[in-house]
């Protein structure tokens, strides 16, 4: 598939993503941006909450039952409003906050380039991301389909032994199995890029000029300044399509600006219109806490250590309108008390990161230049973005929007204590919350620089504007140079070499990092080869795995993290001596393999990952001379077996 023959699922997965969440939040009275950034929202909310009801009560995950729910929903919303306010249409949303010219502006300019940057990224759209968590998410979506379960309960079932599932965030996975039955003609692989590529360009920039529609409300030029920001940083929305692969937390990062948003506006942090009325953000910010909860917990968190810092303005500005001292101290009191009530919290519910491996990976000095210039270890500086943010951040306190610098301040700093902490307990304390990840964290800061580079950048163009007469031609031609150079000057260097980076996680030739050119060819023909209810056995080390997503045919080890059953460790440790023992026909029967790809070994070798990637699949070597095995089909030196011993 072709980008171009991609535009009819783009479009279908659009439609998804904003319909069905659409449909709700209108007939709850939602209008203009509020309507626009809940719609998302309240679309993977709903899917990944049914898909859980739906798992629980037996009601197969397929669209017919899934679209019922939607319109199910509508119909009660709007009979709701109807009871709570007595009218069946909406007040008049004229003084709600809403687009401009500026804003669509800024929007296009967003989707543009980072639908540019995210299609040389990924190359075509067939390709798949060879990285670690790859084969798990991606075959996870070929399991909900093939299982019609798209319980979060439920999706550990793909590598756990049956019964023995655990809870596992399946929002981004219930919504690409959506797009993916919806699309029958595009292959697995093809959707979930193309729905990430909607998320990136679509779902995240429309979140993010809202929020400084908001922070800027009197500044069109700052919008249009967002549109391009939203593309110039390395770590989000690209990086998490290249590191991991984290589609998860993509997801749920992707809903922050919005979630953001509607935290100020309901707070009253902002001048101007606000989103909403007060009911409709706070339904709408429950579904946005939902959907990041079921897409990546830590996001929830993140968005709540934002709202902590949030209460300060607010205790502040109430301390200062009274001047009776119990109420102050009351208030001050209760401030650190939610502070230290949050921190016990996160405390608590960030253990389960504790045993994560990652750690730092530079000294303080460096890590503090890179929490400017967002360039973790050796890729080059964003040097425009650290000045815009530094301005910025000067510009935020001279108009006293502090808050939003310790906003920014709390997120560095996390990075900060993720790139230069030892290990310890500190670094699990701190970080745990985040699996103490580095490029986590350089992504969790992304929305508070990307505000503060906004305002640094349009207070250049403020004192550029003062020079030159205003609605005149001059003035447009300074503008439009002005944006052209800000979009070369943030798109060279870093982000130029963010694309070509994430481009080879995605390349697919002889020189793949796990599945090469000639692997992909031999799996494309597995379904004309292997029939529907065989298992087919591989090292997944070495790419096999992928035969589940790319060729719809069930696997045996379907992710790096295989199944510990008896019989799984069994047939990967001894498949090749399964003719002199007994046992090992026994697990084969068991398990239902038929079928071995053979891919050869140690992928790694040699590279920064140190894995000896035979180990535990010794009974996956030297099959060419076994007579455990017949070749049915061979790609170069990829070779496709069917078991013959066994009786079989």
């Amino acid at each position: 598939m072709t980008w171009l023959e991609a535009i009819p699922v783009a479009l279908l997965a659009l439609l998804i993503i904003f319909v069905p969440g659409g449909l709700i939040a209108a007939a709850a009275g939602a209008r203009r941006l509020l309507l626009a950034i809940a719609a998302p929202a309240v679309t993977v909310a709903v899917l990944a909450v049914t898909a859980i009801v739906f798992g629980l009560v037996g009601v197969p995950w397929r669209i017919p039952f899934v679209a019922s729910v939607f319109l199910g929903l509508t119909l009660v919303m709007w009979l709701a409003r109807r009871l709570l306010t007595r009218t069946w249409v909406p007040r008049s949303a004229t003084r709600l906050a809403g687009f401009s010219p500026a804003f669509v502006t800024g929007l296009v300019i967003a989707v543009v380039i980072i639908t540019v940057q995210i299609g040389f990224a990924i190359g075509e759209p067939g390709n798949v991301s060879q990285t670690y968590d790859a084969p798990f998410h991606l075959n996870g979506v070929r399991f909900i389909i093939d299982t019609a379960n798209g319980s979060s309960l439920n999706l550990t079932g793909l590598i756990l032994p049956p019964s023995r599932s655990t809870f596992y965030p399946a929002a981004w996975h219930d919504l690409v199995s959506i797009v993916a039955m919806a699309a029958p003609w595009a292959g697995l692989i093809s959707v979930a890029n193309v729905t990430n590529l909607v998320i990136a360009a679509v779902v995240w920039p429309l979140g993010a000029l809202s929020l400084v529609r908001l922070l800027a409300p009197t500044r069109p030029s700052a919008l249009v300044i967002a549109g391009v920001a939203a593309a110039a940083f390395p770590a989000f929305p690209l990086g998490m399509l290249d590191y991991g692969v984290l589609f998860s937390y993509f997801l749920s990062l992707a809903f922050l600006p919005a979630g953001l948003a509607l935290g100020v506006s309901f707070f009253r942090l902002v001048d101007g219109r606000r989103l909403g009325p007060a009911t409709l953000q706070i339904l709408s910010l429950a579904c946005v806490v939902v959907a990041m909860g079921l897409s990546q917990p830590s996001v929830v968190f993140g968005l709540g250590l934002f709202g902590v810092i949030a209460l300060i303005p607010l205790c502040v500005r109430a301390v200062g309108a009274t001047s009776r001292t119990w109420i102050r101290v009351s208030l001050i009191v209760g401030m650190v008390v939610v502070g230290v009530g949050f921190a016990l919290v996160w405390r608590r519910i960030g253990s389960f990161g504790y045993t994560a491996p990652w750690n730092r990976y530079g000294s303080v000095p460096e890590v503090l230049l890179d929490t400017f210039a967002l360039s973790r270890g050796d890729r080059p500086l964003a040097v425009v973005i650290a000045v815009l943010i530094l301005v910025g951040i000067v510009v935020a306190i001279r108009t006293k929007r502090w808050w939003f610098v310790l906003m920014w301040a709390a997120a560095a700093g996390l990075f900060v204590l993720g790139g230069a902490l030892p290990s310890g307990d500190l670094r699990n304390i701190a970080l745990g919350m985040f699996y103490k990840d580095v490029p986590r964290l350089e992504a969790f800061l992304v929305l508070p620089a990307f505000v503060l580079a906004v305002w640094g950048a349009d207070a250049v163009w403020r004192v550029v504007a003062r020079r030159i007469k205003p609605v005149s031609r001059v003035a447009v031609a300074v503008a439009a140079s002005g944006i052209v150079i800000m979009i070369a000057s943030t798109q060279l260097t870093a982000m130029t070499y963010a694309v070509a980076h994430a481009a080879n996680a995605y390349r697919l030739d002889d020189r793949s990092r796990i599945l090469d050119d000639n692997e992909y060819a031999l799996i494309e023909r597995l379904r004309d080869e292997v029939g529907d209810e065989a298992v087919i056995v591989g090292n997944p080390w070495t790419g096999t795995s992928w035969a589940m997503a790319l060729a719809d045919r069930e696997v045996l080890n379907p992710h790096f993290n295989t199944s510990h059953a008896p019989a799984h460790e069994l047939v990967n440790a001894e498949l090749n001596d399964a003719v002199s023992d007994p046992s090992v026909c026994a697990a084969i029967r068991e398990t239902g393999a038929r079928y071995v790809l053979d891919f050869g070994a140690d992928r790694f070798a040699g590279s920064r990952l140190d894995v000896k990637t035979w180990i535990g699949f010794e009974g996956l070597l030297d099959l060419a001379e076994s007579d455990a095995v017949e070749e049915v089909d061979r790609e170069g030196d990829k070779v496709l077996y069917r078991i013959v011993a066994c009786g079989l």
